[in-house]
């Protein structure tokens, strides 16, 4: 799939679309009523197969799909569910519910482990996770890395045992958020050491809202180690679907197959073909599906073939 011929890829994403948009139609409150508002029921969803498409559908601001609202996306009985999580929005205000079925985990586990391989873990990658299972995008992270075959360490949320950990066994690879990760140096430099000193392969970070271009840059000057940045976005309940594969850069390919992408004039939220603010539909979530979902993320696209071979379209964050 990350090397699917883009004709095929269209013919992937024009059979999932419609049947994911009259899913939300037909389940959702909140889809319900404002697809409705706008005369777009039933057979005209069918119709609806494409990114451009998509325009004659209204956006989707995040606040409105956080607290309690986010019962209002949500397709069937709690009881059909697999997991709940509460996520806080950026800024710490209010929080983001998300709701999952095995299938939209098992997807999530997919994409992240996509990501992972990415990165260049493998079967006898030994990695810490800065972290627990309380975050459900480090569960994924977690079983995306028991899938590929990986060792884990899940270390906890408490930062002094970080180095007590770490001093019995030492990993090859972290993963955390950027906050953890310079908590972590914190606590090895009151033990006389420091993050640059632990033979440490690669790090991964994941940011859960775009970062400043310095934090960036003193995050790959702290290590020897290459540096990965995932974005993790607490709206989107997991550390998909931005799969990245150059170390040190802010850049990712949308996996495609999973999300439709459409880029916005920040300030028309007009189509553009150039930079622009991305806005994401999911085309399998079954428990609480997304549509022209505004990430907040302004993105210009990389049209050159990407080194690694993947075919799926490549943006760059663009950092302030």
């Amino acid at each position: 799939m990350e090397q699917i011929a883009p004709a095929r890829l269209r013919g992937v994403q024009q059979e999932r679309l419609p049947k994911a948009l009259r899913w939300a139609a037909e389940k959702c409150a909140h889809y319900r009523e404002s697809f409705a508002a706008r005369g777009l029921t039933g057979n005209a969803l069918k119709e609806l197969k494409a990114a451009e498409d998509l325009q004659a559908l209204p956006l989707l601001r995040p606040e409105e799909m956080a607290g309690q609202r986010a019962f209002d996306f949500l397709t069937m009985p709690l009881s059909s569910l697999l997991r709940i999580s509460c996520m806080k929005a950026v800024g710490g205000e209010g929080e983001f519910v998300h709701f999952a079925t095995n299938g939209d985990i098992a997807h999530n586990i997919e994409q992240v482990t996509r990501s992972l391989v990415a990165c260049g873990l493998h079967n006898a990658t030994l990695a810490a996770v800065l972290g627990d299972g309380a975050d459900s995008r480090l569960m994924d992270v977690h079983y995306a890395l028991e899938f590929i075959g990986a060792a884990t360490m899940m270390l906890g949320s408490e930062a002094k045992s970080w180095p007590e950990q770490l001093a019995v066994v030492t990993p090859e690879t972290l993963i955390g958020t950027p906050e953890r990760i310079l908590a972590l140096d914190d606590a090895l430099l009151e033990h006389g050491s420091g993050l640059s000193k632990l033979p440490l392969a690669r790090i991964l970070c994941l940011h859960t809202a775009v970062p400043a271009a310095s934090t960036v840059a003193s995050l790959n000057a702290m290590t020897s180690a290459k540096v990965y940045h995932m974005l993790a976005l607490p709206e989107l309940g997991t550390a998909a679907p931005f799969l990245p594969c150059e170390p040190g850069e802010l850049t990712f390919h949308l996996q495609e197959d999973y999300v439709l992408g459409e880029l916005v004039d920040p300030v028309t939220l007009e189509p553009t073909e150039s930079a622009g603010k991305l806005v994401l539909t999911t085309l399998a979530a079954e428990a609480m599906p997304l549509v022209r979902l505004r990430t907040g993320l302004l993105v210009e696209p990389i049209p050159a073939p990407c080194a690694c071979g993947r075919t799926l379209r490549r943006f760059r964050v663009v950092l302030e």
